[in-house]
Formats: C-alpha cells, structure tokens, sequence
C-alpha cells in the first residue's frame, strides 16, 4: 500500500473523530412536537407559568416589558388644572399632544366648552370686582388679558345690580366670550411661547411685533419667577397695572385681585416689585421653610434643585 493511501485513510479516521466527539445526538434522535432530546432521550418540554418563559430545558423570568404614558403638560404649570375641572377631562387632556392631533373630536370639544366656561367665569369676576373696589370707569380697572372690560361692577348684569343681577348684559356676554377664545388658544395649548427679542422672563410680554391686541408672556420662564403669581397678574390684568393701582386705598384692593398672596416683594405694598421682580432674601420664596434661613441657593447645575432645608 502506498504512503499516499495511508495518509488519506489517517486523515479520514481522524475527521470521523472528531465529528463523533462533537455530536451529542449520534444516533439521530428525531424528537416530536411538545418534547425535546435530552441526554439522548425525548422528554415532554416544561410548563411555563405565567411571566416565565422556556430556555434551554428551564423556565426563566421573563424580561420586563416597559410601555410609556404621558400623564402631565408643563410648559405653563397650574393651567389645565385651573381651567379644567372634570378630573377625566384633565386626565384626558395632559395625554394628548398640545395641539390635541389624533384625539377624539367629541372629548376635545367636551373639554374645551369646560375650559372656555371658567375663562368666561374669570373674565366676569375680575370685571365684577373692579367696580367693588373702586374702578368706575372700565378704562381704570384691570383688563384681563389686555382686553377692557365692557362693564364693571353692577353693570355687567341688565338691572345694573351687583347683589341682585342675574341676567348679563348681551355686550359682557360677547366679551367674555372673546376673552375665553383668546386664551383658550394661548395657555390650553400648553407650549412656552418664546419671544427672543425680549429680556428672559415670564412676566415680559412679547414685542411690539406682535398684535398689539394680544399681549402674552413671551419671555420663557426662569427659575426664580413666580410663574402662578405671574400667570394670574396677566389673566386678570393683562399684565398691566390697574390706574392709579400705585396709590392708597386701591393699592391693597389691586394687589389683591391680580395675585395669589404670595408676595414676591417683603413688602405687599410694593406693587411693582410683588409682581414681577424676584426677593431671593424674602421667605415667601422658594418654599423656605423660616424667616431667617437666608437667601435660597439654586443650584447652576441640573436638575438646578434648591438644597433641601
């Protein structure tokens, strides 16, 4: 026999060698549906439980599964919830985009007749109570969201009465109809409108660019703003001081109508500054927690949390 013949047979016993060493089912085994080969015997596959899955013979944990759901709009904090008062209707407006694409048509107008109806509420009380303190004449008083009222006091009801008026007078009725539209369309489409010609800050309204009949907060917000005090001050005033607002009796009546009461400024009677102008050294700020903590750190870093007291 030549040497060539016995190198191939060499070669050949060795490749069978190796191929029996690595396979752990020589015979062949054919298993049937619901059982797998198992030390060369077919054995009934495993029952899973519920959140368990088959792996290699074993039940194993299934991994987690991770689904999202927005729950919350944040651009301008305490709108929705100010202004929609069924809790399924806010739960069902924070889900949707601001521009409310994909939602039903039915809800989306269920929840803007809800919206609408507390701005009309806003805009009467606020043109109610300018005549209660004082401001006679309409062009005087607060004008919410820039608008004048078309009556004040008494006069917003057809008996001009203010105790015992329950028919509004069709003028104040068109009135506070405009009024809702106009910031229904400006805050329940609850994005930061930023205006970058103009200083960063909640409480400044857009540039003379915009229609000079409809103001709004335009300056984005910063950390130290008091965006709810600030947000009433242009809902119930336009941003703007009443007339004469800066002088006594009508300046604790003033402060009073366009605010929450918690004043930016130490000193309530500093109109001007409680309505726009931060205080880091007054305690009504920033949650502190005593009248003598000092200055409320923020953080220059994210998240840009105070300490905690």
């Amino acid at each position: 026999m030549s040497a060539i013949s016995h190198f191939q047979r060499g070669a050949f016993a060795l490749i069978f060698a190796v191929s029996a060493c690595g396979d752990d089912n020589p015979a062949r085994v054919e298993c049937g549906t619901g059982t797998m080969l198992v030390d060369g015997e077919c054995v009934t596959d495993a029952t899973c439980g519920s959140g368990t899955v088959l792996t290699n013979g074993m039940c194993v944990p299934e991994g987690p599964t991770t689904s999202y759901r927005q729950i919350e709009h944040l651009a301008r904090p305490g709108i929705a919830e100010a202004l929609i008062i069924t809790h399924a209707y806010l739960a069902g407006y924070n889900a949707t985009a601001p521009s409310f694409a994909g939602a039903p048509a039915a809800a989306v107008d269920a929840i803007t007749a809800e919206a609408k109806t507390v701005l009309k509420a806003i805009y009467l009380g606020s043109c109610l109570l300018n005549g209660l303190v004082g401001f006679t004449n309409p062009a005087d008083g607060v004008k919410p969201a820039g608008l004048q009222c078309v009556a004040v006091g008494g006069n917003i009801f057809t008996n001009d009465n203010a105790l015992t008026g329950t028919t509004l007078d069709p003028a104040v009725i068109d009135g506070a109809q405009a009024y809702a539209d106009r910031v229904f369309s400006q805050f329940e489409t609850d994005v930061m409108r930023i205006d970058t010609g103009v200083t960063s800050a909640y409480l400044t309204l857009c540039t003379a660019g915009a229609p000079s009949n409809a103001p709004l907060l335009c300056g984005g917000r910063t950390l130290t703003d008091d965006v709810i005090d600030i947000t009433y001050f242009y809902l119930i005033a336009g941003a703007a001081l009443p007339n004469g607002a800066n002088t006594a009796p009508t300046i604790a009546q003033s402060v009073a109508l366009v605010s929450d009461g918690v004043y930016f400024s130490p000193d309530p009677a500093e109109v001007q500054g409680e309505l726009g102008t931060p205080d880091p050294t007054n305690p009504n700020q920033f949650h502190q927690s005593c009248d003598n903590c000092g200055p409320q750190e923020i953080s220059g870093t994210f998240p840009y949390s105070a300490p905690p007291r």
